[in-house]
């Protein structure tokens, strides 16, 4: 068939295509044919997903059952969308009971042997499928497995109408940086987008409680590091203003325990910690400045971020006995004289560097901190063969 009259007729099929099913509205994705096949598809499902970010609200919880019914409708977005994950190399996970949109999810596919991981990736040490299984967590977030078998979390973080949230990720991976050691922020692997939704992929880590410290080592470096990131985000006029321990996650994966079960020895020297969850940072204006509210949401961070860490912080006075009186300087009561992250970090420095080995391998007493009350365990850790 001549070139001239094949081109001809292919037009002429877009034509009719595009005048058969004009009411289509066109689904943008990474490619023309994938664009095409996702138009139709959506078509076919009455358009779940929209640029709107405002598709993912579910309402108040406190109105329970209209609430229930909107998570079944963010869950049907996630399911939607799993055929276009599973194209750019990612299997989510699958709920246990179809039937509830409440229910645990767990992988679909085969798991990596853990040996073969490596950062940003987290240490593992679930033996069984079971142990990855992912309880109730935010809407706009799913576990998945890629292509290699490592888990990962894809979170939907902008609409057409870009967020904070994916502002501050794409700042943070920009240079210089992305490559400054004090970035302790989840590392993010890649950026998919959707019919103008963006979906950030992330690997999956476990929470800063899903295991126990073990010694004062142990909790000065943690509580370091989070000082330090605090110190590199404030540097770049950059806030993250809801920073709370389920908001601080380190790179490890283990199976989930219920209490009294505990874990212990996942806090040791080559043990990352990292920020989640950019939803309320406030960012620099166009020109790096700090924002105009930028000082009240430094200070909040401040407060937060000691009132997150004091939990674990208290149990070395034992052998810091100045603990007390620096944690005293980041009360809410200080708040118009709080000081800056950097000067934080420094009076922390200088009240831990006087601490021998010795000092910092001595075992905690206690092993949390609450209100005025120290928590003490009565059985020995769950060890992982």
């Amino acid at each position: 068939m001549p070139t001239g009259l094949t081109a001809s007729l292919a037009s002429i099929g877009l034509m009719v295509f595009a005048w058969r099913y004009k009411h289509l509205r066109w689904v943008q994705t990474h490619s023309f044919t994938s664009s095409l096949y996702w138009t139709i598809r959506s078509s076919f499902f009455h358009h779940p997903i929209t640029p709107d970010f405002k598709i993912w609200d579910e309402g108040d919880p406190n109105q329970y059952e209209k609430w229930v019914k909107e998570r079944g409708r963010t869950v049907s977005i996630w399911e939607f969308l799993a055929p276009y994950f599973a194209e750019r190399g990612y299997t989510m996970y699958v709920r246990e009971d179809l039937a509830n949109p409440l229910a645990s999810r767990y992988p679909a596919s085969k798991m990596i042997r853990p040996s073969k991981l490596a950062y940003p990736y987290a240490q593992c040490t679930c033996t069984r499928e079971g142990d990855f299984r992912v309880a109730i967590i935010s809407h706009r977030v799913w576990a998945a497995r890629d292509r290699e078998g490592r888990d990962v979390m894809i979170k939907v973080i902008s609409g057409a109408v870009p967020t904070n949230e994916l502002k501050a990720l794409q700042l943070l991976q920009s240079e210089p940086l992305r490559s400054d050691p004090r970035n302790h922020v989840i590392p993010v692997i890649e950026f998919i987008e959707f019919d103008r939704q963006t979906f950030v992929v992330m690997p999956r880590w476990s929470g800063i409680a899903d295991s126990d410290f073990s010694t004062v080592g142990e909790v000065v470096r943690y509580t370091r590091i989070f000082f330090e990131a605090l110190t590199f985000l404030h540097e770049n006029n950059i806030t993250h203003r809801d920073i709370t321990l389920q908001n601080m996650s380190m790179d490890v994966l283990m199976p989930s325990l219920r209490h009294p079960q505990y874990y212990t020895g996942y806090h040791g020297p080559q043990r990352r910690y990292a920020f989640i969850d950019l939803e309320g940072a406030e960012l620099p204006t166009a020109d790096g400045a700090p924002s105009p509210g930028f000082e009240e949401c430094r200070r909040r961070d401040i407060v937060w971020l000691a009132h997150a860490l004091e939990i674990h912080l208290r149990c070395i006075k034992h052998v810091v006995p100045r603990i007390d009186e620096f944690l005293a300087t980041m009360s809410r009561d200080q708040w118009e004289n709080l000081p800056a992250a950097t000067t934080v970090l420094s009076h922390f420095d200088e009240i831990c560097c006087h601490l021998s080995s010795e000092e910092l391998n001595i075992p905690l007493k206690a092993y949390r901190w609450d209100r005025g009350h120290f928590s003490y365990r009565e059985t020995p850790p769950v060890i992982i063969s």
